[in-house]
């Protein structure tokens, strides 16, 4: 037999629940023909195999999703043995704050990085937009430029009303100026002729010896 004995506050924090949640297990297996031994004072007096039974039976409740009465009912069977029940290595409170925090963390960290993204496509579309009115005003400045182009050679081979007024106004000038140029020339001429002294004749050249 177990020696070990147990008041309800030292089995309760065996067993990781309170003393209210306790008395209900018991009430609950005791209904399905569950005995808990009681002292001479009428006090339960939880046993070692208390312990375990208790313990399969949260297990089979809170992880297996039985409820505590069917849970009790499997706990009392004949031949139950509550180590076939092995319960769920549960995490220390504060290993499990610290995994919380990192996870509040790391989807703060997501969060941050979303709104990031959502910015940078953003950015990337306005970037795409602008890049395709570039484009198009290039294609637009090319298409003028082509224009102008094709119209200042079209000028060039056709001379203009202007130009060809200063070709006759240089032609007319390059005229008057031949025209002056000849009228020396012949002025030139005669004052040479005139003062050239006439030659003498055979006869006067011999009576001048």
């Amino acid at each position: 037999m177990n020696s070990s004995k147990y008041t309800t506050a030292d089995f309760a924090e065996l067993v990781e629940v309170s003393k209210a949640s306790v008395k209900n297990y018991v009430t609950i297996l005791e209904d399905c023909g569950y005995v808990v031994v009681r002292d001479h004072r009428n006090y339960r007096q939880f046993t070692d195999r208390d312990v375990d039974i208790f313990k399969a039976l949260i297990a089979l409740s809170k992880e297996r999703g039985l409820k505590l009465k069917e849970a009790a009912q499997v706990v009392v069977a004949p031949g139950f043995k509550p180590e076939s029940v092995a319960p769920q290595p549960v995490l220390e409170v504060a290993r499990y704050e610290d995994l919380c925090q990192s996870m509040e963390l790391l989807a703060g960290h997501v969060y941050g990085i979303e709104q990031q993204n959502e910015q940078l496509l953003t950015l990337i579309q306005a970037q795409r937009q602008q890049n395709e009115l570039l484009m198009t005003q290039n294609n637009t400045l090319k298409q003028e430029l082509g224009s102008m182009m094709q119209h200042l050679v079209e000028k060039a081979n056709e001379p203009s009303a202007m130009h060809q007024q200063q070709l006759d106004r240089v032609e007319m000038q390059n005229n008057a100026i031949m025209n002056v140029i000849n009228s020396l020339r012949v002025e030139q001429r005669e004052q040479v002729i005139e003062e050239k002294p006439p030659e003498k004749g055979i006869f006067a050249r011999m009576m001048n010896k």
